[in-house]
């Protein structure tokens, strides 16, 4: 092979910093995930950084090259969920002007990505005490970010039907306590798709939670 040749393989075999980036970032996500079903089977207390290791197929010092702690993976996995789900939501509704669609969208969004990250789910919903200092608060503030948005469009659609019902807020923590819970009985096999279950959640909410005032 030419000194021409050998430049232009290893041209070809060197990662540019983008494809260098990206692949650091699947394998984090895959460690995420991975993290997240141990944390979800055992609790993360109980839960060891050795056995995630285990389950990743890997040593612990390839596993800190990524983490520092269990505890930062805890941060990642929810930080993770609730950025990822706020910055898809508001990208869903922008341009959207029902607000009733738009709450339809949020159900979507919510249930679409916790159908296929039922740990996360599990994980989010029970071990957000589990963090301290720091990774506590960003990952708070990250929540009522979701929070927020979300509570904005429940205000849109009381002003929009007058409706009677709980004030915004509470309508919200149903929404919220309605959809979080779907991991203790969502079966893929016997309930309905995603699509047809967000359909499902979202009439209920709007015909439950926010009743349209009788203008008779």
């Amino acid at each position: 092979m030419t000194a021409a040749k050998t430049k232009s393989a290893a041209r070809k075999n060197r990662r540019s910093p983008r494809t260098a980036r990206r692949g650091h970032e699947e394998r984090l996500e895959h460690i995420l995930g991975v993290a997240a079903r141990v944390f979800a089977d055992e609790g993360y207390e109980k839960a060891s950084i050795r056995k995630i290791a285990s389950k990743l197929n890997g040593s612990l010092s390839a596993l800190y090259y990524y983490v520092k702690s269990k505890e930062e993976l805890l941060f990642r996995i929810q930080h993770h969920t609730f950025d990822s789900l706020a910055r898809a939501l508001k990208a869903k509704i922008r341009g959207v002007t029902d607000p009733e669609e738009k709450i339809r969208l949020m159900v979507e969004n919510h249930l679409e990505h916790f159908l296929s990250h039922i740990s996360e789910l599990k994980v989010c919903s029970h071990e957000l005490e589990s963090l301290t200092g720091q990774a506590y608060r960003k990952v708070l503030e990250v929540r009522r970010e979701y929070f927020r948005v979300t509570l904005g469009i429940i205000k849109e659609i009381r002003k929009k039907r007058g409706a009677s019902g709980p004030n915004s807020h509470l309508a919200v923590l149903h929404l919220f306590g309605m959809l979080n819970w779907i991991y203790m009985w969502y079966d893929p096999e016997k309930n309905p798709s995603g699509r047809k279950l967000s359909e499902q959640l979202s009439s209920l909410f709007l015909n439950g939670f926010l009743p349209r005032i009788s203008r008779t």
